[in-house]
This record gives structure tokens, sequence and C-alpha cells, in this order.
């Protein structure tokens, strides 16, 4: 009992605080973070802290980068150094502001692995195709990474709505890899697909879905192999989209429906807000009397 009574310390502090805003809803970082600020009364602690863990929620989302100079994700694949990161379509680095996000710094990267960037476009090209056909405002990333005998591909999207006016925002995004070898007829593609949403119009529903999908890829030329690419990923996501509705239907006439409060005995929604204004000024007329 005496261990709940001693305050917390400063790593304690930023372990709690960060567990949390990784599961802050993209768009709403910082309206999650004024409130953990309040939460934690340290002030100093959350400033020193706050661009750090900005950097993380903005890499854990796949943040996007849309401006003349560049269109990429921020993401770990792509991180050259801290707030440095790469754009491997237009071959350029730069430096990113997370608190700001604002990007700055461009310089050219060119790619040394020509073999390996033919790959790797041939692959963009395929999925910003796909992507900009079935994702609304989607955007795509694709980066290779070389070692002595093996290439690795990675493919990243990220399609985002934000609609605070209709109170509920969502994401879509998912993360896919596989390898290639000199010698590679196929390989296995090891994938991620998470969906997020937040509906908080008079309540707060917070729905967190993830699923990893693991299939074969025959390996052929980089246009075909990119094309079946594509057509596993689109597969993926019919079975994952398809499944995620019947649960919402399954849980809209289950646990959905219990969550509802009957209506009381007036039959109509009681209006809180007016209730704590009346509150509010009959404690002031107390006051002042």
């Amino acid at each position: 009992m005496a261990q709940l009574d001693q305050p917390l310390t400063r790593q304690e502090k930023v372990k709690i605080v960060s567990s949390l805003l990784k599961q802050a809803p993209p768009e709403e970082f910082c309206e999650a973070f004024s409130d953990l600020r309040l939460l934690v009364g340290d002030n100093s602690l959350m400033c020193q802290e706050a661009a750090s863990l900005c950097a993380l929620h903005n890499k854990l989302y796949f943040t996007p980068v849309r401006i003349k100079e560049c269109e990429v994700l921020l993401t770990r694949h792509n991180e050259l150094e801290e707030e440095h990161f790469l754009d491997s379509q237009r071959q350029v680095s730069f430096k990113f502001d997370h608190l700001r996000k604002e990007a700055s710094e461009f310089q050219a990267h060119p790619q040394e692995d020509e073999k390996g960037e033919a790959w790797r476009r041939a692959l963009y090209e395929g999925l910003k195709a796909y992507v900009s056909s079935h994702y609304p405002g989607g955007i795509c990333s694709v980066f290779i990474k070389d070692t002595a005998i093996r290439k690795i591909l990675i493919a990243c999207i990220a399609s985002r709505l934000h609609q605070p006016s209709a109170f509920w925002n969502g994401l879509w995004k998912s993360e896919w890899t596989f390898t290639l070898t000199p010698t590679s007829t196929s390989t296995q593609v090891a994938g991620t697909i998470m969906v997020q949403a937040h509906y908080f119009e008079d309540g707060n529903i917070h729905l967190t879905v993830c699923k990893d999908v693991a299939e074969s890829l025959p390996v052929t030329t980089e246009t075909q192999t990119a094309q079946d690419f594509v057509k596993l990923l689109e597969d993926a996501d019919n079975q994952f989209q398809d499944g995620l509705m019947e649960e919402y239907q399954r849980m809209s006439d289950t646990h959905l429906k219990a969550f509802r409060r009957q209506l009381p005995i007036i039959h109509s929604t009681i209006n809180w807000e007016k209730i704590v204004t009346a509150k509010i000024v009959e404690i002031q007329v107390e006051v002042f009397c």
C-alpha cells in the first residue's frame, strides 16, 4: 500500500505517457497530448519529451509528407538519422520537424544499386495505381534495403479520413515486406493491416483492428512480380474488409446494442450541458449573495 502512495518517477511518467499517446488516433495527437499534460501535472517533463513523443507517433502511424519537393510516408524504414528521412521515389533526403510538421534541408540522395532501384520503382508504380483507385487520399511508399546476399523490399500504405465536424476520424494502414535473392523463383510476403477508428459524438468509441498476412509470391520479372504483389495485397485487403464488416454487424446486434442506454421515463435525451450550465449559474449566484 505504501508503494501506491509514492509519486511516479520521471521515467515512469514518460513510459505511461508514451504508451497512452501510442493509442491516440491520427490527427488527434495534439488534443491527447494537451489532456495528458494536464493530468501529469509536470509541464517541464511534457515540454522536454514532446518532440520525441511526436516523432514516435508520426512514424508509428505513417504520417504523410505531401509537398512540392517530396511525397512520402514517415516510417522507421526511411529514417536516415534523427529527424532526417528519405523519399526513395524522388531520391531526396530532408529534415522533418515533428512538432511543426515542416520539411526542410532537402538534398539529393541517389540510389547506388540500379538493379535494386528497378525492382523498387516497379513495385511503387504498381502499388501507386492500386492505392489511387482504392484509398481516398491514400499514399504509398516503397523502400529497399540491401544486404550482402539479398534485397529487402518494404511497401507502406496509409489513408486517413479526418472529419472533426462529424465527430469521427479513421486510418487504414498496412506494411508489407519480402526479400529477393539472385536465385529467387518465389518469396514469402509478410504483411500487417491495421484499421483505427474514433467516434466521439456524445461518447467515445475507439476501434483498433489488426491482421497479419503471410502469402507466397512468385518471382519473375520486375513488372510481373509487381502486378502479382498488388493482386495479393488486394485480395488480402478485400478479405480483411469483408471480415471487418461481418464483425461490425455482429457487434451492432450484440455488444453495441448493449452499450446503448435506454431513454429515461420522459422518452427524450437529457441535455447535460444545459444542466451543468444551470448549476454553474446557481453557484455563482450563491457566491455573490
